[in-house]
C-alpha cells in the first residue's frame, strides 16, 4: 500500500481520539505528553507502540519483527501489516490500545527555548 493511502487510514484512526493530532511531515507521528506512540515512516510503514503483553498478543496474529529506524531497534513498537491496514475496525482497536498505553506513560520533560 502506498504512503498516501496509509496516511488516509492513519488520519481516520487519529480522528477517533479527542485531542490527538498528526505531527511531522516526512515522518508523520502522534504523541501524548511528549511520548511518541505511533508513526508512519517515509516508506509508508505504520508502526504503533504497545505494552509488552499486548506485543505478545499482537504477535499471535501478525508478524512481529523488530521495528528498525535509523539503524536502531525501536523497543515497544510493532509494524502494522497490510492485512491489518485492510481491516480498519480491528486496527482501530490496536490503535486505541496504543493511545491508552501512551496516556499511561510518565510525561516527558519539555525543553524550553531560551
Amino acid at each position: 500500500m502506498d504512503r498516501d493511502a496509509v496516511l488516509i487510514i492513519y488520519d481516520r484512526l487519529i480522528a477517533q481520539h479527542d485531542g490527538l493530532a498528526r505531527k511531522g511531515k516526512a515522518n508523520a507521528y502522534t504523541a501524548v505528553n511528549g511520548n511518541m506512540f505511533s508513526f508512519v515512516g517515509p516508506d509508508g510503514e505504520m508502526c504503533i507502540r504497545l505494552p509488552k503483553d499486548e506485543i505478545v498478543a499482537f504477535g499471535k496474529d501478525y508478524a512481529n519483527d523488530p521495528v528498525i529506524r535509523y539503524n536502531s531497534v525501536m523497543d515497544g513498537y510493532v509494524a502494522v501489516p497490510e492485512t491489518l491496514l485492510a481491516d480498519e475496525a480491528i486496527l482501530a482497536d490496536w490503535f486505541a490500545k496504543s493511545v491508552a498505553f501512551a496516556n499511561g506513560l510518565k510525561p516527558k520533560a519539555t525543553r524550553k527555548k531560551n
